[in-house]
């Protein structure tokens, strides 16, 4: 009986344990389309408004907390006045800095600081992963790591292409 009661316990850790990787994953997938959204129309406020709703300040995991920054760095972009530019961007890339410190190589966040990387003033003087960032994501879409998110693998390979052309 004892033994049963083990065995069953652990089938629901393991079954809870996909389960929240399947809505990690889920959620992953839902930011990855704010993100295309947010570049596409130059709106990055409905994507903080969106990341925000869904995980207030996003600073316990590193995955939202790097798509809130970047979203955050976007804003940045987006604003008209240098000093407050400068201000967003002071503020917001410590932030992406720590989620990807928090999750090395991962490709989601590398990606996003590759983007952002890509896109700020050379005066900002963030560029200096560019290279390796790069090859990370250029890895990354030869594995398939955005296989099951193929609109999104879409996205990275075009990307990669502007960025073979500059």
């Amino acid at each position: 009986m004892r033994l049963c009661v083990a065995w069953l316990g652990l089938a629901w850790a393991l079954f809870g344990a996909d389960s929240a990787l399947a809505q990690k994953a889920e959620d992953v997938e839902r930011w990855r389309g704010w993100y295309r959204e947010a570049t596409s129309y130059e709106n990055a406020t409905s994507m903080v408004e969106n990341m925000t709703k869904d995980c207030g300040s996003c600073e316990e995991q590193a995955m939202s907390l790097g798509f809130l920054a970047v979203a955050q760095l976007m804003i940045a972009d987006e604003t008209w006045n240098p000093v407050d530019k400068f201000a967003q961007f002071s503020a917001w890339k410590p932030a992406l800095e720590s989620a990807i410190g928090r999750l090395p190589g991962n490709p989601d966040l590398v990606f996003l600081r590759l983007g952002v990387q890509t896109h700020v003033p050379a005066l900002l003087d963030y560029s200096g992963n560019k290279n390796d960032d790069r090859l990370v994501v250029e890895r990354a879409l030869s594995s398939g790591f955005w296989s099951s998110d193929a609109t999104h693998a879409a996205f990275v390979r075009d990307f990669i292409t502007y960025l073979k052309s500059l």
